[in-house]
């Protein structure tokens, strides 16, 4: 099954350089993550670098709904759900059913319920003025107990992986530095964890690698 036409985008002449409709729902405009509900199938995109929307199909590719738009400053500064600020970077489905996006220049994990109903900000400020150019929030992943512990959130913006409380969304420590060597982060981008709390950190661009770290105690 395929979602969408290589080479044709959500815009008004369906091309990169077009106006950004945020609103097909046949096409994208450059998403850049999926989830799947692992209850019924569903697939939820996060459209993405071009839009400002998630997008969720049923396991078909049928289109069942959206919802998001592209945010204002004060939007972004009062922490409006739904508003997403330029990339619309990931989705993530928890273990509590909600799910959690990554709203990458507005420095937080926007979360809703599968409907879409906006629930609660997570934030992960650093201090300056939004929309962030850079940007803290940009991948996140769970550690593999039920509960979901602990979040992990790459931030790109100060090349680090944060460790959060899932369950207050507070930092409760962080790895990682700008550079090349080893532990080190050259545009962090994504990252995932496996069933045994390893997590593996992708570096994109001039970074071109990926690292494994262990959790300890």
């Amino acid at each position: 099954m395929q979602i969408g036409e290589r080479g044709v985008v959500d815009t008004s002449d369906g091309t990169l350089t077009g106006r950004a409709l945020n609103s097909s729902h046949t096409q994208f405009y450059m998403p850049s993550d999926i989830a799947v509900d692992p209850v019924n199938g569903d697939v939820y995109v996060a459209d993405g670098y071009g839009n400002s929307r998630v997008v969720v199909f049923d396991r078909d590719g049928k289109f069942l709904l959206q919802w998001g738009h592209q945010g204002t400053k004060e939007e972004a500064d009062a922490g409006v759900g739904g508003a997403f600020m330029r990339v619309v970077h990931c989705v993530v489905i928890g273990n509590d059913g909600l799910v959690y996006v990554c709203d990458r220049q507005s420095d937080r994990i926007q979360v809703f319920d599968k409907m879409g109903n906006f629930k609660n900000n997570i934030w992960i400020k650093r201090g300056n003025s939004l929309p962030d150019n850079w940007g803290t929030t940009w991948w996140i992943g769970f550690s593999p107990d039920r509960e979901q512990k602990f979040m992990y959130v790459d931030d790109g913006g100060d090349e680090e992986v944060k460790v959060l409380d899932h369950a207050s969304g507070k930092v409760l420590s962080s790895f990682g530095r700008p550079g090349h060597q080893i532990g080190e982060f050259t545009h962090g981008h994504t990252l995932a964890v496996d069933s045994k709390g390893n997590i593996y950190v992708a570096e994109t661009d001039w970074g071109r690698r990926v690292q494994k770290f262990e959790p300890v105690k």
